[in-house]
């Protein structure tokens, strides 16, 4: 492909008619205290873009005063992306929105809406639509739909809408895009955003290079049967082009003058062959570019060769999913990773020089003491510079979940949705078993993050200098400090919840 070649994907060249329908994506906040810009909302504005609507996009993580911003653009209707944490936040800003403008049209995608839709509608009236799955074909359909006003919502694929006596109706989610059609989507809408602000408040763990970094996603959905992962996306794994994934990185390049990507695909090396064709192609592209994984790598589908093509193409710090160190616990998650062959791949990385991180979740569903402390102990014997430890968050949907619904345990605080989040240094657990109580699961957290971050000299130092040269910026270093750590989860943009 060619760079004359960006006009076909890049939203930002098509002029905006005067007499446009408006409509607003929002992202509402999630309180974990990462931030890094939804893609999902990003292609769909650009998609509705190329289809002639007026559309900008509302951050609440940017914004000072959403609800009023949102106003004064005064929209025909908003789309709202929502996981679970965010629940909340989405349900006050409709609820404000539609005591302003009665009319405004209000429509929820995302993970809790894919898990949870009928309950999702029903139990919240300042919704008025909602849309499973991948959205690219459903919302163009309903919009057109609420524009004609021909009322035929039971013939749009995932589409939960109420009938006229207020029954709440789900209708069959839509098929995923196959390749083809994920090679045709638009780059994501860019120039919707404060990209100087967002820049500044992106946070990507304790290793970073860049300081314009900007992410990707090159496939969709995951073959693997994790028991803590939503799967939003399907198990099917889906991919874009060789061409097409270069045309966007040198068009982010040269557009918006990134120096790192980040890339966002749930299983990277799920395809072995693809991801060396991907890794030759950022080498050949000859860009002065870093680059990282967000949600880390299968331990067991890397190798020697596979890590130093990485290192050639700018990756400086591999994270591994490796979630437990027991097998005991691998089995209740469904995993089954190799843990050996993942031990040595890590060690593997280490002598080849990049940084290294890892990720565990404890409490899992049925993991008893024994079984955490046999997976801590694998874990510290890894030469790991960066370590993510925290409880087991049951999202709906998930297997995990529909154990401790089945077994009745979910604690009291896994009642309100807004808990539903990733929290390291206030642990409170969503899950007490008969193996293992909340106290327990919360001393046993809070004494890994002492060991290991507090026992090293070497990583008190780290932790230290980056606290000392982020003193001086606008975020309070301590607060930025929880915030970075909590980057350090491996596991997706709204981690395990994709």
């Amino acid at each position: 492909m060619l760079k004359n070649e960006f006009t076909i994907y890049d939203s930002s060249t098509i002029p905006i008619a005067s007499d446009a329908i408006r409509f607003a994506f929002v992202q509402p906040k999630i309180p974990d205290g990462n931030y890094l810009p939804n893609l999902g909302i990003m292609t769909l504005s650009a998609l509705l873009i190329k289809n002639g609507y007026h559309v900008k996009i509302f951050d609440e993580n940017l914004s000072t005063d959403i609800k009023k911003e949102i106003c004064a653009f005064d929209p025909f209707a908003i789309g709202l992306t929502c996981v679970t944490a965010a629940l909340h936040s989405a349900s006050t800003i409709c609820q404000e929105l539609k005591k302003q403008k009665p009319n405004i049209v209000t429509i929820v995608g995302g993970p809790h809406l894919s898990a949870l839709p009928k309950e999702t509608i029903t139990n919240h009236k300042e919704f008025d639509y909602g849309i499973q799955g991948e959205a690219e074909k459903s919302l163009l359909t309903l919009l057109k739909s609420l524009i004609s006003n021909d009322k035929l919502y039971h013939l749009i694929p995932g589409l939960v809408y109420r009938t006229e006596k207020q029954n709440v109706i789900s209708n069959r989610a839509e098929q995923f895009l196959e390749n083809k059609e994920l090679d045709e989507l638009p780059f994501p809408a860019w120039h919707l955003l404060p990209m100087e602000e967002i820049f500044s408040k992106v946070t990507h763990g304790l290793f970073s290079r860049g300081k314009r970094i900007m992410p990707i996603m090159t496939s969709r959905g995951c073959p693997n049967y994790c028991g803590f992962c939503c799967r939003v996306m399907g198990f099917k794994f889906r991919t874009m082009s060789l061409d097409r994934i270069l045309l966007e990185i040198q068009w982010l390049f040269d557009k918006f003058q990134i120096d790192e990507v980040y890339f966002e695909d749930d299983t990277f090396t799920q395809d072995p062959t693809r991801a060396h064709e991907i890794l030759d192609g950022l080498i050949a592209l000859k860009l002065p570019l870093k680059v990282k994984f967000a949600n880390g790598l299968r331990a067991d589908k890397v190798d020697r060769e596979l890590l130093i093509k990485m290192k050639q193409a700018g990756v400086y710090w591999v994270g591994f999913g490796i979630e437990s160190g027991s097998h005991h616990t691998q089995k209740l998650m469904r995993k089954f990773l190799d843990l050996n062959l993942a031990a040595k791949n890590v060690q593997l990385a280490k002598s080849l020089g990049f940084k290294t991180g890892s990720n565990c979740i404890i409490g899992y569903p049925g993991e008893t003491k024994e079984s955490i402390r046999e997976s801590v102990n694998y874990f510290f014997k890894l030469p790991l510079d960066s370590f993510a430890v925290v409880t087991c968050v049951p999202f709906p949907g998930t297997t995990a979940w529909q154990e401790c619904v089945k077994n009745n345990w979910l604690t009291e605080r896994a009642k309100e949705y807004k808990n539903y989040w990733f929290e390291i240094f206030k642990v409170s657990p969503l899950i007490e078993t008969p193996y293992l109580s909340s106290k327990e699961l919360t001393k046993e957290i809070q004494w890994v993050y002492i060991r290991f971050y507090f026992f090293s000299f070497k990583r008190l130092f780290l932790v230290s200098t980056m606290i000392l040269r982020k003193f001086f910026s606008k975020t309070p270093p301590i607060q930025r400090f929880v915030r970075i750590l909590r980057a350090n989860l491996l596991l997706g943009s709204n981690k395990h919840e994709i």
